[in-house]
């Protein structure tokens, strides 16, 4: 235990943004005494770092616990250098608001003390949903959200003791899972619940690249499949589902997380609907001294201006300095968030921000799509790799709302981008315009985001976008009645990555060089579907096509990129 019975500052919680609520405040306020309490016996670890853990690709947990200049992130090293006390091992079992206080407990000694504060932040992060199905209890059945349960599945797999691997749970830490199978070349199924892998963040038409990359690299992904039980049979564990069962060696629950706020609910702190503690914008909840700031907390979504659960490191790491700044006496304000996250699966990387269209159809805001497949890179350069990129915005008035990605290339650079949008309501005038640095190992002259913009302004001109990746079935649904395909690829390349719905006598072959010699053989009466490689020769063409009066042209979202990723 500490050796005073009272601090200036108590901190609850060691992971991110407890830490560096700590360690900003000792940096602005020297002369502050600060004490942080952590349950677990790691501090200040990159938690996001452990799947890569999991699969090898970070050779040791101890690098996930290191700065950048190798010195461990212990208590010693936040005392010495950082300036204020960590104590691990040491729960936090109750807060009194009236007294200023909290019991504190050692875990090893079961020794409990009070603790004094005069301001208390409550960072206690997040834990896992518990599951709507029966769990026979066994050390081979965990959930993904502690360094134990690292550590234990890395022991096993170097053991050669799992050979058969179920992840129950297809969101982002379910899909970095079965990625880590991969390395060790286990017999892996992914479980969702929901009809696609990723359902928070990413629409059905480009979370569909990460199940095809997991199938790629020998995942079995069982998507719409809901879970009845786990239980044990011969010590091993078995999955149940509706119309069959699994068995496994191992089994992953990653069934999300909600906020760690028992807390603050027990000491009488208002609680939003999803379970987070309240803040203002100056992360300070309904006690005046008390803050809050990452996983424990709801925060506004810029976008919907309603309260949001957002569990995100680089979040809570921004929350940790807005609160040191407020506690120094600074009027530092976190506005609120649009929920940006990245995801690498295999061999391509996905990323979102703002609303996805199900969300927005849900919250009741206007909304229109555009779609394209873009190298991220001039095609001549050596490293060029291909992007589909989806964004979602208000037609009413250009305002942005949201852009989801997938594939081999930079798509990093583009959520970032557009965050940056969000962040300051941006509108499609502001993605139009907007300045990028530009060379051929970078980028092309022209960035993909500024072809989203094209392609909105399009939209108000009458441009008709299919989602990509969709059959003729959907297509004439979505148009009303039959339609012919019309490919407008060059020479032979129409002959490559054919779409399996392409069926004799209802395409027609006219590259996009050709098109305006041969218009005259067209009937404006007939709906036709654009399709090329990548969706910019469709718009080309769609552009020819309106201007000679024909009305019943759509654009298939995309192109064979759309579909063949």
């Amino acid at each position: 235990m500490i050796d005073r019975t009272s601090s200036d500052v108590v901190i609850i919680g060691g992971v991110a943004a407890g830490p560096k609520t700590g360690a900003a405040l000792a940096r602005r306020a020297p002369n502050m005494k600060i004490a942080l309490f952590q349950r677990e016996p790691y501090i200040s670890y990159g938690s996001c770092g452990m799947p890569y853990f999991a699969s090898g690709d970070v050779p040791t947990f101890g690098e996930l616990t290191r700065t950048s200049y190798g010195v461990e992130r212990n208590p010693d090293f936040f005392r010495n250098t950082k300036g204020f006390d960590v104590l691990t091992g040491i729960e936090v079992v109750s807060i009194d608001r009236s007294g200023k206080t909290v019991v504190v407990k050692d875990i090893a000694t079961g020794k409990s003390q009070t603790h004094g504060y005069g301001t208390l932040v409550i960072a206690t992060g997040a834990c896992p949903k518990p599951p709507p199905f029966p769990v026979e209890e066994s050390p081979l059945v965990r959930f993904f959200t502690s360094p134990d349960d690292a550590i234990s599945f890395r022991k096993l797999a170097e053991s050669g003791k799992i050979g058969s691997l179920v992840i129950v749970g297809g969101g982002y830490i379910g899909c970095e899972l079965a990625e880590a199978a991969t390395v060790w070349g286990f017999d892996t199924t992914i479980i969702e619940r929901e009809p696609q892998l990723l359902p928070k963040g990413f629409d059905k038409e480009i979370a569909v690249y990460a199940a095809k990359e997991l199938d790629a690299g020998g995942i079995k992904v069982r998507t719409g499949s809901e879970v009845k039980r786990i239980f044990l049979e011969d010590g091993r564990p078995v999955v149940e589902l509706k119309d069959s069962s699994i068995g496994a060696d191992f089994v992953f629950l990653c069934l999300g997380v909600r906020p760690e706020s028992g807390l603050a609910r027990d000491c009488g702190l208002e609680i939003g609907e999803q379970g987070g503690i309240l803040v203002d914008e100056r992360l300070r909840t309904s006690d005046t001294f008390i803050y809050a700031g990452g996983d424990c907390v709801e925060i506004r979504n810029l976008l919907t201006g309603e309260r949001a659960s957002f569990p995100l490191g680089s979040l809570a790491n921004r929350h940790g300095r807005v609160i040191a700044e407020n506690i120094a006496g600074n009027q530092a304000r976190f506005r609120g968030a649009s929920g940006a996250a990245l995801v690498k699966i295999c061999n391509i990387n996905m990323g979102c921000v703002g609303l996805s269209e199900t969300f927005a159809a849900e919250a009741g805001i206007s909304y229109e799509c555009v779609w394209g497949a873009f190298p991220d890179k001039p095609d001549y350069y050596p490293e060029s790799r291909e992007i589909v990129l989806k964004m979602i915005y208000d037609p009413l008035d250009g305002r942005l709302l949201g852009l989801q990605a997938a594939g081999a290339g930079d798509i990093c650079r583009r959520i970032d981008v557009f965050s940056s949008m969000l962040q300051r309501d941006g509108r499609i005038d502001d993605l139009f315009d907007f300045e990028h640095g530009y060379a051929p190992p970078y980028s092309e002259a022209m960035d993909p985001l500024h072809h989203l913009a094209s392609l909105a302004r399009a939209r108000s001109r009458g441009l008709k976008m299919l989602p990509p990746g969709a059959d003729s079935s959907l297509y004439e649904e979505l148009i009303g009645n039959k339609f012919i395909w019309l490919d407008i690829r060059e020479g032979d390349k129409f002959e490559e990555n054919r779409p399996g719905h392409y069926e004799p006598g209802n395409f027609i072959h006219i590259p996009l060089g050709e098109l305006r010699a041969k218009i005259g053989g067209l009937d404006k009466n007939t709906s036709y579907v654009l399709m090329c490689g990548r969706g910019a020769r469709s718009y080309q063409a769609w552009s020819i096509l309106q201007a000679a009066g024909f009305t019943r042209v759509y654009v298939a979202g995309a192109g064979i990129a759309g579909v063949c990723l």
